[in-house]
């Protein structure tokens, strides 16, 4: 006959062994179910970085649109319009008897002709600017600040601190993003009496800042027409993996600071 020992031992195995296969069935169950969330979490950041991939791609086309869409307007109403006029002057040049003021037509033609180069030249340099294939990011801003201040009424300040040059895709996207901002606040800051760039490389830190002193927006909706620019300049600094915050009010300017990280 088995002793009371044995009797209460025996119950009390099979119950701590259930409680043993109970507690692993649960750890397992949360295994499974906190695998699956992960898995889930996982689907969820792919598919949501996807879709931010196909926004920007759809944003970079629509940038790459609304360039050629202005270089086309720039052809056609600048270079077009300019040979278009200089071939009147030609034909008129080339009636028989030739006319009595050929010599003002002629240098009239020879004027256009100059025109329309500066003005291929022009857009040329904007498709590609070759200072800074040749010369690098800081020459290339340094060129299109004095060319600004040579054709605009707006003082520019421009302050270079670029020791270390990135690559030369980054340096360009860099180089597209201060030539609009420097664009839009030409066009768009009314009252503005002085325009600031600063190109700043500190440690692992490269700051590229546009500011002015003009009429300003509210922060919210682009102000009316430099909303194209505007997204062009977010393309970029996407595309850089790069930070942009804007600093503007009505009447108290506006500023535009980018910051990426950059090597040492």
């Amino acid at each position: 006959m088995a002793s009371p020992e044995e009797v209460t031992f025996g119950p009390l195995l099979f119950w701590s062994i259930g409680m043993m296969l109970l507690a692993a069935g649960c750890l397992l169950l949360f295994l499974v179910t906190y695998q699956k969330r992960l898995l889930l979490q996982e689907l969820q950041l792919r598919m949501a970085e996807s879709v931010h991939q196909q926004q920007l791609l759809a944003a970079v086309i629509e940038a790459q649109e609304g360039e050629r869409e202005r270089i086309g307007q720039d052809l056609h109403d600048g270079i077009g319009s300019t040979i278009a006029t200089a071939k009147l002057l030609v034909n008129r040049l080339s009636n028989r008897p030739a006319p009595e003021n050929a010599p003002e037509l002629l240098a009239m033609v020879e004027e256009l002709m100059a025109a329309a180069v500066q003005d291929a030249r022009s857009i040329s340099h904007s498709l590609y600017p070759a200072v800074l294939a040749r010369f690098g990011l800081a020459e290339a801003i340094q060129h299109l600040v004095d060319v600004c201040n040579e054709t605009e009424t707006m003082a520019i300040e421009l302050e270079l601190d670029y020791t270390h040059p990135l690559a030369l895709a980054k340096e360009l996207a860099l180089y597209r993003i201060c030539q609009e901002l420097m664009h839009n606040a030409l066009k768009h800051a009314r009252g503005a009496t002085q325009l600031l760039v600063s190109l700043q490389q500190q440690h692992q830190h490269l700051t590229l800042e546009v500011a002015d002193n003009g009429c300003g927006f509210s922060l919210g909706p682009a102000p009316a027409g430099s909303g194209a620019g505007l997204r062009n300049i977010d393309v970029r600094v996407q595309m850089l993996g790069a930070r942009l915050h804007q600093e503007s009010a009505p009447g108290r300017g506006s500023r535009f600071i980018i910051q990426l990280k950059a090597p040492a």
